[in-house]
C-alpha cells in the first residue's frame, strides 16, 4: 500500500521517520559520548565526540555503584514477580474465556476498574498493609504490590484465549482430560505469543519501576538498580561521566531485551486484538 503512493508523499513519509528517529537516538548517542569524555572536555565541548575514549568508565561506574548487588536484586523481584503474574493472570484470562458462572462479566469489569486506579492512591494503604504484616525491607512487599497490578494482563489474555476454539478443550473433556491438564498441555502452548507479550511488558516495567522499592526498601543491600542509580547520582553530583555511565549500564539491559523481542511484543499485541 505505501508503495503505491506518490513519490512526494513517500519522501515526505521518510524524512519525518529520519526525523523521528534522530530525535530518538539523538540523547542516547550524547550518553555515549559524554560517559566517554573526561570532566574537563566536558566542561569544554559538551557536545562533541570524545578525543580520546575512556571504556574504562563503565567498570568504574559499575564498581563504585555496586550494579552487580542492584542488579541481582532486580532481577530477582522482577523474575519472581512476572512469574507470578503470568501463572495467575493465564489461569484467570482462561477462565474469563472459557468458562460459563455467575457475575461472570461482573468479575472482568471489575478487574478492567483496576485499569483506572493510578498507583499513587494506595501508597499510603499499600505501606500500612505491608507494614501491619510484617513485610517492610523485604522483597515480599514489592512482591506482592505487582501481583496487584494485573488488569492489563487478565484484560489481553482473556481476549487472546476468546480467540481460542472451545471445541478444542470440549473435545479434550471427552477423552478424559482433566480441567488442568487442558489448560497446561493445550492452552498454554497456544498462548505462547501471549505469554511472550505480557511477560516482555512486565519484566521491563518492573524492572524499571522506581516507586514501590522506594516505598518498602530502606536497606541498601536489598535496593534495586533504579534505587541504586538515584544513590550514586546523589553521591557523584560533580562527575558527569561517571553519572551517564551508570545511567547507560541501567538502562542498557532493558532496552536490549526490547530490541530483541520487539517482534514478539508487536505481534502478540497484534494477535490479542484480533482475537479480541
Amino acid at each position: 500500500m505505501f508503495a503505491t503512493l506518490p513519490l512526494y508523499v513517500r519522501l515526505v513519509a521518510y524524512f519525518l521517520l529520519l526525523l523521528l528517529a534522530a530525535s530518538i537516538l539523538a540523547p542516547f548517542v550524547w550518553m555515549v559520548a559524554t560517559a566517554l569524555k573526561s570532566i574537563a572536555e566536558i566542561n569544554q565541548s559538551p557536545f562533541t565526540l570524545p578525543a580520546s575514549p575512556n571504556w574504562g568508565v563503565f567498570a568504574q561506574a559499575w564498581e563504585q555503584g555496586n550494579f552487580t548487588r542492584l542488579y541481582l536484586n532486580s532481577l530477582g523481584i522482577t523474575i519472581v514477580a512476572v512469574a507470578g503474574i503470568l501463572a495467575m493472570c493465564s489461569a484467570a484470562g482462561y477462565a474469563l474465556a472459557h468458562f460459563e458462572f455467575r457475575a461472570k462479566e461482573a468479575l472482568f469489569l471489575y478487574f478492567l476498574a483496576g485499569m483506572m486506579i493510578p498507583p499513587q492512591v494506595i501508597m499510603v494503604p499499600g505501606f500500612k498493609i505491608m507494614g501491619t504484616l510484617g513485610l517492610i525491607n523485604t522483597y515480599f512487599a514489592v512482591i506482592l504490590t505487582y501481583f496487584a497490578w494485573v488488569p492489563f494482563a487478565i484484560f489481553f489474555f482473556r481476549a487472546y484465549f476468546s480467540g481460542i476454539p472451545k471445541e478444542l478443550s470440549e473435545a479434550a473433556r471427552i477423552d478424559g482430560a482433566s480441567e488442568l491438564s487442558i489448560f497446561m498441555m493445550i492452552m498454554l502452548p497456544l498462548a505462547r505469543p501471549a505469554l511472550a507479550t505480557v511477560g516482555i511488558v512486565y519484566f521491563i516495567w518492573i524492572f524499571n519501576d522506581f516507586m514501590w522499592p522506594l516505598i518498602y526498601l530502606n536497606d541498601q543491600n536489598l535496593r534495586t538498580v533504579t534505587l541504586g542509580l538515584m544513590n550514586f547520582q546523589g553521591s557523584h553530583a560533580a562527575l558527569m561521566n561517571l553519572k551517564v555511565a551508570a545511567l547507560l549500564i541501567a538502562t542498557g539491559p532493558p532496552l536490549i531485551i526490547f530490541l530483541i523481542f520487539r517482534r514478539q511484543i508487536q505481534s502478540g499485541l497484534i494477535e490479542g486484538a484480533l482475537k479480541a
